[in-house]
Parts: structure tokens; sequence; C-alpha cells
């Protein structure tokens, strides 16, 4: 994993003026499940939408904001949606991987 990657390059002021856009941009609400933060800067964690062992991208575009609970269940699987709308374009290989 690259230090980059790690959680560690989103702590300090960076990390907090990150996650309080973010929030902003999301209603103050976790991604996957809607629940709103009580407190976005101690209970928003940082999850890659296209998860980063498949897509190594830190891009912006490719960040969430997402709840512990519902960034721990994603894990490195592709998000539902996206996987049934991609889901014509994929041979058996590509889907095993992907679940």
């Amino acid at each position: 994993m690259s230090r980059r990657h790690r959680n560690g390059h989103m702590r300090g002021a960076k990390g907090r003026r990150k996650r309080l856009r973010m929030a902003a941009e999301q209603d103050g609400r976790c991604f996957y499940c809607r629940t709103r933060f009580a407190d976005v800067l101690a209970e928003g964690t940082f999850d890659h939408f296209l998860p980063y062992a498949l897509w190594r991208a830190n891009a912006r575009w490719n960040l969430v904001l997402a709840c512990q609970a519902c960034n721990e269940a994603k894990g490195d699987a592709l998000p539902v949606g996206l996987l049934l709308l991609l889901w014509p374009l994929l041979d058996r290989t590509q889907l095993e991987v992907a679940a």
C-alpha cells in the first residue's frame, strides 16, 4: 500500500477541510446508508467509491464520506448500483473478482 493511500494522508487541517467540504456536498450524511453524522469530523470516514484495489486513484471524484460501519461493510467490493451498470460489460472472471 502506498504512503499516500494510508489513512494518515488525510489527517490534520487538510483532512478536516476535506471532510467538511465533502459533508456539505453530501448533506452531512453517509454516502451509503444516508444516516446523518452528528459530528462529521469524528464519525465521517473517507471511502474510495471505486475500490483502491481495483482502480488506483486517490482523486477527489473517487472519494466519498461514509460511516465506519458502511465503510467496513463495503470493503474492496464495487457498490451494487455500479456493479449492475457494468454487469453486461464484464465477463465471468471479472465478476468473481468484483463480488
